[in-house]
């Protein structure tokens, strides 16, 4: 019987000699990784890892911030997008996504590493729904109990906040979240909707369209698109009376900023679920609902039909005429931890201002 065997350049080792080599080399990425972040902001404690997409990143400074409350130093963030964790200093090293390079880091160094997420698996075109807000999950699944404020944070610097003086006032408005990382119709509504929203009010409020270049473009609005970083739109929104679009990315960087939003749900995911109580979130709930499937829909998406142009200019009208107040937030008291997968700490949910 033949020895099984890797290649390896020209040559052909034996797996044994392979896997000794390859385990050599694994020990001195790692060791090269605590020795970098030795030399450029120390090596950090726990590290939490929780997705690729902005807007998941955009939620750990959540686990973050609950994570220091708690007296925890020295915490790591690995992240592609490191301009959402500048100024707070909550995590003391924002290290790039790369592969399993950080788990073995963790373990040769004896590290905590937290790879975080608050969706249990996925069937076909649809997840797993959550079974209480996705920020509660991710602080549970990094081991923290007792109450969790839900809300993500992103603090500007003063200059950037003067940057953007001039959107004070303005409302804040995307078309379209389909040109996302991993875009989801069920999600969206209409940008001709959005359009007809705009028309009923550009004569009372002047408008700034967010999002890519690739969002559908919308008249009577000042367009930003594609040409703000994530921070300069943090920072307009900072400044906006208030933003207008879906669930999604945007939605949780305005609140990050304090800014209210009206928020078409429709009824992939409920409010509860991923929502803030301080917007005005449109939700259908049909008994469907919410159903979190990605894309295809047995119902002709009647929960986002049932959403009428209409009900989005009567919630804005009300939002503008009330001054714009701190931020509603709710907290939820996580009350045991069990990380298994299919276990969920008992949580009792509290808003308050």
């Amino acid at each position: 019987m033949l020895n099984s065997a890797k290649s390896f350049g020209h040559r052909v080792l034996p797996t044994q000699v392979y896997g000794g080599v390859r385990a050599i080399w694994h020990w001195i990425l790692a060791f090269g990784v605590g020795l970098h972040f030795y030399v450029t902001s120390g090596v950090p404690r726990t590290l939490i890892c929780q997705g690729v997409t902005p807007g998941d990143n955009l939620l750990c400074t959540a686990v973050l911030r609950e994570l220091r409350k708690r007296n925890r130093e020295k915490l790591g963030m690995i992240s592609d997008f490191p301009e959402l964790f500048e100024v707070t200093n909550d995590a003391m090293s924002v290290s790039p996504l790369s592969g399993d390079l950080y788990r073995k880091f963790a373990k040769i160094w004896r590290r905590d590493f937290r790879l975080i997420h608050y969706l249990m698996g996925e069937a076909e075109d649809r997840s797993i729904p959550p079974k209480r807000h996705v920020i509660a999950e991710l602080c549970a699944r990094a081991g923290i109990l007792g109450p969790v404020a839900l809300r993500p944070y992103l603090l500007l610097t003063d200059n950037e906040k003067t940057l953007a003086a001039w959107a004070k006032g303005c409302i804040a408005i995307q078309s379209s979240g389909l040109d996302s990382m991993f875009p989801m119709r069920n999600k969206q509504w209409y940008p001709e909707r959005f359009q007809a929203v705009v028309n009923a009010l550009h004569r009372e409020f002047d408008f700034i369209q967010l999002g890519s270049a690739a969002n559908p473009t919308l008249e009577n609005v000042k367009d930003m698109r594609g040409i703000t970083s994530i921070r300069e739109s943090a920072a307009i929104l900072h400044h906006a009376r208030l933003y207008v679009g879906n669930a999604g990315f945007l939605m949780h960087l305005a609140r990050a900023v304090e800014c209210p939003s009206v928020i078409v749900y429709g009824g992939r995911e409920a409010p509860w679920q991923t929502g803030y109580i301080c917007n005005t979130n449109l939700y259908t709930a049909l008994p469907c609902a919410p159903c979190w499937r990605f894309n295809t829909c047995d119902f002709g998406r009647t929960c986002m039909n049932e959403i009428k142009v209409e009900d989005i200019v009567f919630e804005i009208r009300e939002l503008m005429r009330k001054p714009r107040n701190p931020l509603a937030i709710e907290t939820t008291v996580l009350e045991c931890a069990d990380e298994r997968a299919g276990q969920r700490p008992a949580t009792h949910r509290t808003p308050h201002v």
